[in-house]
């Protein structure tokens, strides 16, 4: 039995951004006009948040804003399988909770995993743990009294979106690229290969990765 929230994309498959094929898109003249597309906005907005939404951005609100100092990039700090990783702000489009993925035919090499549905475009989401040879998600840490949720992360690069989850995610961080530190010869991590170099961050190294290096060898996997 399908939820009865749900949304169903028609105007990506009979309406303007698919075959043309609904009887109503021809007094409507485009599916933004239509009843169904205005419900299917309001059911977005109305939806029961995920848990620990509110609590979640309650404590991203009520964190000190950083000041931009010149020189400093920014960067979007992630963990996977246990390690922390970042990418520039500008590489990213979107932070959002994790959703159904659809899965695709004779694609099964454990990097893509298939297609999710992203304010209704269905978009590539891809294993970058397992792309970079990650362990699997390491148990939240207790000590840091606050609730860690997974998320998906909608990136661009070049004109081409794809989408990856995170075991969790802090935006809107900055530093100065004097403070990245060489990484450690005895690294073995494939994402060692895609690093710039460690940025210390609180508690923790955190390795600031290539984007370009990262997103051209996705793409070429994903050809």
């Amino acid at each position: 039995m399908s939820n009865e929230n749900e949304i169903h994309p028609c105007w990506k498959l009979i309406g303007v951004w698919g075959d043309g094929s609904c009887r109503e898109l021809p007094p409507h003249v485009h599916c933004r006009n239509c009843d169904a597309y205005a419900a299917a906005a309001a059911r977005l907005l109305d939806r029961e948040p995920p848990p620990g939404y509110f609590e979640d951005w309650t404590t991203r609100v009520a964190e000190p804003r950083q000041t931009e100092v010149a020189g400093t990039k920014s960067i979007v700090i992630f963990s996977l399988g246990g390690e922390w990783l970042a990418l520039p702000t500008t590489v990213f489009q979107e932070v959002t909770e994790l959703r159904p993925v659809h899965s695709l035919p004779h694609r099964s090499d454990g990097i893509i995993q298939g297609l999710v549905n992203i304010r209704g475009e269905l978009l590539i989401i891809v294993s970058l743990r397992g792309f970079l040879s990650l362990g699997a998600a390491a148990p939240p840490d207790k000590a840091r009294h606050q609730a860690v949720y997974e998320r998906l992360l909608v990136a661009c690069w070049q004109g081409e979106r794809l989408v990856f989850a995170v075991d969790e995610v802090t935006p809107g961080q900055r530093y100065r690229p004097d403070a990245l530190q060489p990484l450690p010869s005895t690294l073995a991590l494939a994402a060692g290969r895609y690093s710039t170099g460690l940025l210390p961050w609180h508690d923790r190294n955190v390795g600031v990765l290539d984007e370009a290096l990262l997103f051209s060898s996705l793409n070429r996997h994903l050809a």
